[in-house]
């Protein structure tokens, strides 16, 4: 028996072993010809990102053994901007020779692939532009808006569709997929802008978008798919939760964010299949707790929900539960070093003694910057001659010159500190603060202990008596 158990066991590795080894290996050199470059950051398989570095030639070398294919993200952040999207299969070997600017080659196996994905996004940038260009300053009404965007999502279809033959089998299915929900997204979250901006929910749904739900499987044989299953973990929900509100007749009545949430969550347990309800769950459940002011008041919801997901997927939720659990109000905020705008190290604890409104933002970040042109100086004039109140800007902007520019433009007093992010506002501040999207804002009493972790912003009138609060705490 026991000489039986090591048969299957060897055999079983075996098996693993010659799997491994027929990996085929591939390989992605990307050579610029115009402009020196220092480094070069890769966003792989899996979504890890890591920077690569050139040889002599201006040459990076990319090698990957991975059984299935993926979305390779390259770019740079100086002394130019740039960035390209490659999709990868086994054994390919492709070349990429590009001046950073005009002109991009492909050479190689996979270059087919290659191409039809820059022409696809190339055409996306030019219709984008195009639209940009013709709509001007005009505010576009609910279904214009939903009209341009799908026209928008369309362009990469088209060119896709046209070049169906040149490309891989696995390369079209892939991208057909995330293509038509990347179509999808901007309308069906749409109705959401026009509420922001004062509208009736009644009056902000356009013509034809109920029509939506017939583009949109609900699967779980698409979950490869980031696009599909980014689209139906984040968007699809918004899409189920005003379609039930329409259906009880309460399409204007005011619902709490966790009244919101509570139905999104019922209506994915009732529509979706196993993994894509685990996943859905999640990131609503994610959702609300980034913006509870009081995490521990969804702890019951959260609790009921934990049997009903993936083992795997609860585990991941009690973790960031716990996360945000340790940002609640009256936990120590996470202290940090950073370069100001001088080059000096500063860090959050030289601030002890003193209330400290925290400021995270970009360059790139339009309701960031529009905060900074029209509330901060308000609120500063408020505070300009109490020592006690810092007003720390933390920059999540990936490109330097990009965040000095900013500062200089729009005239911004206060601290200035950058955390540099290799995409979006994946930092290492970001990740301790569980910030997901700017601007957000958090107040720090004398005690260093977190007073309120999603502050309401420099314009609201409120903000002023939260910092006024958090100095007679101290």
């Amino acid at each position: 028996m026991k000489m039986k158990k090591i048969m299957i066991t060897f055999l079983l590795s075996l098996s693993v072993g010659i799997v491994c080894a027929q990996l085929k290996e591939s390989t992605i050199t990307v050579k610029t010809t115009s402009t020196k470059i220092d480094s070069m950051w890769v966003s792989g398989p899996n979504g890890k990102t890591f920077f690569a570095k050139p040889d002599e030639e201006n040459k990076v070398v990319l090698r990957f053994k991975e059984e299935h294919p993926f979305i390779l993200k390259l770019g740079i952040d100086a002394p130019t901007k740039w960035s390209l999207s490659l999709f990868v299969e086994q054994g390919d070997q492709l070349t990429v020779i590009t001046d950073l600017d005009k002109q991009t080659k492909f050479s190689g196996k996979g270059k087919e692939n290659a191409q039809v994905l820059f022409d696809c996004l190339t055409a996306y940038t030019a219709t984008y532009k195009e639209m940009e260009k013709e709509i001007g300053t005009r505010m576009l009404s609910p279904t214009e808006f939903f009209e341009t965007y799908l026209k928008l999502g369309q362009s990469q279809i088209d060119v896709l569709e046209a070049n169906k033959e040149k490309v891989s089998p696995a390369f079209y299915q892939d991208r057909s997929i995330a293509f038509q929900y990347q179509k999808l997204n901007l309308p069906t979250y749409g109705p959401s802008f026009f509420v922001q901006s004062g509208k009736k929910l009644s009056e902000s749904i356009p013509e034809g978008y109920w029509d939506l739900e017939k583009e949109v499987k609900i699967t779980d044989d698409l979950f490869s798919n980031s696009d599909y299953t980014g689209y139906m973990k984040g968007i699809f929900p918004y899409f189920l939760l005003i379609q039930e509100k329409l259906k009880q007749g309460k399409l204007d009545s005011t619902f709490t964010n966790e009244a919101d949430e509570t139905l999104k969550l019922s209506l994915v347990e009732r529509k979706y299949p196993t993994k894509l309800k685990s996943m859905a769950i999640v990131s609503i459940i994610s959702g609300a707790l980034g913006k509870a002011k009081d995490v521990t008041t969804l702890k019951p919801l959260m609790d009921s929900y934990l049997t009903k997901i993936e083992p795997e997927d609860a585990e991941a939720l009690m973790s960031k539960y716990n996360d945000y659990t340790n940002l609640a109000t009256g936990k120590m905020a996470p202290d940090f070093t950073l370069k100001s705008l001088e080059g000096n190290d500063v860090s959050l604890k030289d601030f002890k003694g003193k209330v400290v409104y925290l400021d995270f933002w970009a360059s790139w970040c339009a309701p960031c910057r529009h905060e900074m042109k029209n509330g901060s100086p308000k609120l500063h004039e408020k505070f300009k001659d109490n020592k006690d109140v810092v007003f720390l800007y933390v920059s999540l902007d990936s490109k330097v010159d990009a965040w000095k520019k900013a500062i200089a433009d729009d005239k911004i007093e206060g601290i200035h500190l950058l955390s540099q992010a290799t995409s979006g506002v994946n930092t290492p501040i970001a990740k301790a603060f569980n910030i997901t999207g700017i601007p957000r804002y958090v107040i720090i009493g004398k005690d260093g202990k977190i007073v309120d972790n999603d502050a309401p912003r420099p314009s609201q009138d409120i903000t002023a008596e939260k910092i006024k609060e958090a100095l007679n705490e101290g």
